[in-house]
């Protein structure tokens, strides 16, 4: 399954919101994220696909999605939707971490390619001098372009990630938590606790008691 990175959805990862609207003209075969997701729709008819059930749309329909739910859309027609993506840690951004009357910077294109090598790619033993060679920055630039464009640095934002797609794997399968570690980078059952703990306030086996419809 289709699993959209949130560096292709977020152009400024200080501040993960993003919205769009889209005429859907065919079925949207079924795919998966990493972030919450508001749709709305606006115009036409279909039907929504998710593991909740198949969900007749019409104009008015609103789809609510929590991070590593998937979806699609078939049978189509005119179907027009607003769609509103949401990053996990929106609400403690929110809640005082951005500076309001300043400008979001432009990623640099160094961090871009970074953002997307992890999350493409969490399995591998990433460093940060591993990480920096692999876009060809000293390690200490590299760190100061992600805090400028991310606030945080290149190591942090990799375990967000990795507790994001935990966190989407929980909900999604049924798969054992530590088989869940090991696919997202924490191959140690304790340490994969303790981070996916630090960046939820839960332990996964309470999240997924929490979130799995």
């Amino acid at each position: 399954m289709h699993k959209i990175l949130s560096s292709e959805v977020f152009p400024d990862q200080r501040l993960p919101v993003a919205e769009e609207l889209i005429e859907l003209t065919a079925d949207i075969a079924p795919h998966s994220h990493a972030f919450f997701e508001i749709a709305v729709v606006v115009a036409g008819t279909g039907v929504h696909v998710s593991a909740d059930g198949s969900l007749p749309l019409a104009a008015g329909s609103v789809v609510v999605l929590r991070p590593g739910q998937w979806h699609g859309y078939s049978e189509c027609v005119g179907l027009v939707v607003r769609n509103a993506y949401l990053g996990t840690d929106i609400f403690g951004l929110l809640s005082g971490s951005l500076v309001p009357g300043t400008s979001a910077p432009t990623p640099h294109p160094a961090v871009q390619h970074a953002m997307r090598l992890l999350e493409s790619d969490l399995t591998t033993a990433w460093t940060l001098d591993r990480l920096a060679t692999a876009v060809n920055l000293a390690p200490g630039y590299l760190v100061r372009l992600f805090g400028r464009t991310a606030s945080v640095s290149p190591m942090a934002y990799l375990q967000r990630i990795r507790a994001e797609r935990a966190a989407g794997l929980l909900i999604e399968t049924e798969l054992p938590i530590a088989t869940i570690g090991t696919a997202v980078g924490w191959p140690d059952p304790s340490h994969a606790t303790r981070r996916f703990r630090a960046h939820f306030g839960l332990s996964p086996t309470r999240y997924r008691e929490a979130f799995r419809p």
